[in-house]
């Protein structure tokens, strides 16, 4: 009954908040996505903004980037999330993000004072000012955060204490860059149950309820701080691997997603049986059913022969006609391609093979 009486006002509190926020327009957007995306289960459009509380979900294969400010977000793919908090006064942003499955990848800007990026999933709560770090939940609430660069602020997050998250993120945990740790739903109950058992040993006070809150957390650092044996360190192959999708998460240029989109577009109006290519400076998109279905980084400068251009990306080599329509697509590692007479020589490794222009197949 304690528990309840405290956890009230701080809700009241937090609606009032709520019903006087400055109204502004949604500084946040989608940036691109792959895949299938949908924002409140309608799917997403490139650039459509995002509000405070709307639901993102990714599919199998997909994910989404979403800019918040100057920051920016990655849903992987099978995640959902709910932007919590997008709150925004002048120059200054507070954002919190609740995952409740799956991974997302954040590159929060350097933050002042008095903003903050929280994230939040069933059993962890994790804060930064600007640093690069992940954060993924299963179906089990088993929560893990890897830090990148920086550090992060991680704590347990309990029942009793998530209307006073920014005093609990004064006791948390400091999580430094190439450390993760792991979250439990079974250690979350076990220091939940000692909360529980401390608040029905306080004894009335004249304290208010927001200072009995207060007390009550730091006789509660144990129970929410994580626990060094549960903090580790990255294998340098983990690290490397996604310490590189985590920087090459960044906007894209304004010419390039107007370009995407109209294809997008065009292909979900008329759709080609084997989907349509985009080429911008330096990476490729493939659209098909109206979706982009993947991205990659060009090896070389497309060529041309007759009305039907050539390229070569790391995985596939694919022909196309001038206006992006895919007339052929062929699945191989290569270092890139080049002619011969009429013929295409792939370089994979110390050898070469040899495809045919009409249809790709090999000799």
């Amino acid at each position: 009954m304690r528990a309840l009486k405290i956890l009230l006002p701080f809700a009241i509190v937090a609606l009032l908040f709520a019903c006087s926020k400055e109204e502004v327009p949604s500084h946040a957007s989608i940036a691109f996505f792959l895949g299938d995306v949908k924002v409140n289960n309608i799917p997403a459009q490139i650039e459509d903004p995002v509000k405070e509380d709307d639901i993102v979900t990714t599919g199998s294969n997909s994910f989404c980037d979403i800019k918040i400010g100057k920051s920016i977000l990655r849903i992987k793919s099978d995640s959902s999330i709910r932007l919590s908090q997008l709150r925004k006064n002048g120059d200054f942003e507070k954002t919190q993000i609740e995952l409740s499955t799956g991974k997302i990848l954040c590159k929060p800007k350097k933050l002042l004072k008095e903003e903050n990026f929280l994230v939040k999933t069933p059993t962890a709560v994790a804060a930064v000012r600007g640093t690069q770090f992940s954060v993924e939940t299963d179906k089990l609430n088993t929560t893990r955060i890897k830090v990148f660069n920086g550090e992060v602020k991680v704590a347990k997050r309990l029942k009793y204490f998530d209307s006073a998250v920014e005093k609990v993120m004064d006791v948390a945990t400091t999580v430094s860059q190439e450390e993760k740790v792991i979250i439990t739903e079974e250690h979350v109950k076990e220091a939940e149950a000692s909360v529980e058992q401390k608040l029905k040993d306080s004894p009335s006070s004249a304290l208010s309820e927001e200072n009995f809150m207060s007390s009550i957390i730091d006789k509660s650092t144990k129970e929410i701080a994580i626990a060094q044996k549960d903090i580790a360190k990255f294998k340098p192959e983990d690290f490397a691997r996604e310490n590189k999708e985590i920087i090459e998460v960044e906007e894209k240029p304004k010419d390039d997603l107007k370009v995407i989109k109209k294809v997008v577009k065009e292909d979900s109006l008329q759709p080609k049986a084997q989907g349509r290519i985009v080429i911008t400076k330096y990476d490729i998109y493939f659209v098909k059913e109206g979706k982009v279905i993947w991205e990659s980084k060009l090896l070389d400068e497309p060529l041309k022969k007759n009305d039907r251009i050539f390229l070569s990306t790391g995985d596939y080599v694919i022909c196309s006609d001038e206006d992006g329509t895919v007339l052929w697509k062929v699945k191989i590692k290569n270092q890139g391609i080049g002619f011969r007479g009429n013929d295409i020589y792939v370089r994979h490794g110390k050898i070469s093979l040899k495809l045919r222009p009409s249809d790709g197949k090999r000799f």
